[in-house]
């Protein structure tokens, strides 16, 4: 493994397709937090959500050669193997395998599994943003107006407009470079 490398970049998944165990350990350290949360707000179990967590990142290794990245990013393909064991446990059934494209086999009833998916996607890139764009941009998603959202932060209206316009494309751009990077 190359020191310095971060998050989710081609280089790790790339590493992680070639049996690199190190990337591994590093997407497992990057990502588990939101497979695990994803998992407990599905679930409402704590054993349940870890139990995911572990069998998501096994069958990550156990199925890393699977992983096409023309089809989909790896931050969507992890998700979809999350959803898809959540899924599974919810309507009582095991947590065997499962395979790329499982998610788009869910029933009806598993689509709040996929709603609350990305809505965690959305947090977690918003965490990369400076704090007062990340502040405007959730008081936005929160549904507050801008001139409300002006009035709370001290920002003139078009400041805020800007800073909404302005994170969206940074974060367009940056699901752009995950899609394309693969």
């Amino acid at each position: 493994m190359a020191a310095g490398r971060v998050d989710d970049g081609p280089s790790v998944v790339e590493a992680l397709r070639d049996g690199d165990a190190d990337a591994l350990s590093e997407l497992y350290d990057r990502w588990s937090p939101l497979v695990y949360s994803l998992a407990l707000r599905s679930l409402g179990d704590v054993a349940a959500a870890e139990d995911v967590t572990k069998r998501v990142f096994t069958q990550l290794w156990t199925s890393r050669g699977t992983f096409d990245p023309a089809r989909s990013s790896f931050s969507a393909w992890l998700v979809e193997l999350a959803c898809a064991r959540i899924g599974e446990l919810e309507q009582g059934g095991s947590t065997a395998p499962v395979g790329p494209g499982s998610v788009e086999k869910l029933s009806e009833g598993e689509s709040g599994s996929m709603a609350l998916a990305e809505r965690l996607l959305l947090a977690d890139e918003l965490g990369h943003l400076d704090p007062e764009p990340q502040r405007v941009l959730r008081l936005v998603l929160d549904d507050v107006s801008p001139a409300e959202i002006a009035e709370r932060t001290g920002m003139s209206l078009e400041d805020v407009k800007s800073q909404v316009a302005s994170s969206l494309v940074q974060l367009r751009q940056r699901w752009e470079v995950a899609g394309d990077a693969h």
